[in-house]
C-alpha cells in the first residue's frame, strides 16, 4: 500500500511540474529567409553570385568557340596525312573534356558560394536571435523559413520585427505576407 501510495505521489509531482513548466515555456519564431532578403549585404551578395555566373557563362562560350573552330578546321582539311588529323581529332576531345570539368567545376562553385557568402549573414542573425530570446526569456525559437512548423499561434513571439529593428532595416511586407509571417 505504501509504494502505492508513493508511486501516486511521484506521477502526481510529475504531471503538477510538466504542467507549470509547459505554462511558463515561452517560444518565439522567426523567418530567417525573409531577413536575409532585407538585409543590405543581401543586394552585393546576388549582384557577386549573378557576376560570377555570367564569368562563368562567357569563358565556357569562349571554350565552346574554340572547340567549334577546331572542329571546323578537322573537317575542313582534306590535304593533311592521317597522323596530323588524329592529333587533331585528339586536340579537340582535350578540349571538349577541358570544358566539361570547367563546367563541372564552375556549377559546383556557383552551388557551394551562396552558402559561403550568406553563413556571415546567417551568423549574425543567429547572435542576434540568441541574445533576443535571452532578453525575452524564450525557451525555443522556431525558423519557420525551413518549413518545419505547420502552425504558429500568435502566442509565439515573432521575432522578425525585433530583429529588423535591431539591424535598422524597415520592414517591406509585400516581400512577405507581414512582418515575417511565414504564410
Amino acid at each position: 500500500m505504501n509504494k502505492i501510495k508513493t508511486a501516486f505521489l511521484t506521477i502526481t509531482i510529475a504531471l503538477f511540474s510538466v504542467v507549470v513548466v509547459g505554462q511558463s515555456a515561452k517560444f518565439g519564431h522567426v523567418n530567417s529567409q525573409y531577413i536575409i532578403q532585407l538585409m543590405p549585404e543581401y543586394d552585393s551578395i546576388s549582384k557577386v553570385l549573378g557576376s560570377l555566373d555570367s564569368m562563368y557563362n562567357v569563358e565556357l562560350e569562349r571554350l565552346q568557340v574554340e572547340i567549334n573552330r577546331k572542329i571546323e578546321a578537322y573537317n575542313n582539311d582534306t590535304l593533311s596525312p592521317q597522323l596530323v588529323k588524329d592529333v587533331k581529332a585528339q586536340e579537340v576531345q582535350e578540349l571538349q573534356m577541358r570544358a566539361q570539368a570547367f563546367q563541372q567545376r564552375a556549377s559546383e562553385d556557383l552551388q557551394n558560394r551562396p552558402g559561403q557568402l550568406m553563413r556571415p549573414l546567417y551568423g549574425k542573425i543567429i547572435e542576434t536571435i540568441n541574445e533576443l530570446a535571452e532578453a525575452n526569456d524564450l525557451v525555443y525559437v522556431f525558423d519557420v523559413s525551413q518549413g518545419n512548423p505547420l502552425y504558429v499561434s500568435d502566442k509565439s513571439l515573432d521575432m522578425v520585427p525585433l530583429i529588423l529593428e535591431k539591424f535598422g532595416i524597415e520592414d517591406k511586407p509585400a516581400l512577405q505576407g507581414g512582418a515575417g509571417m511565414p504564410f
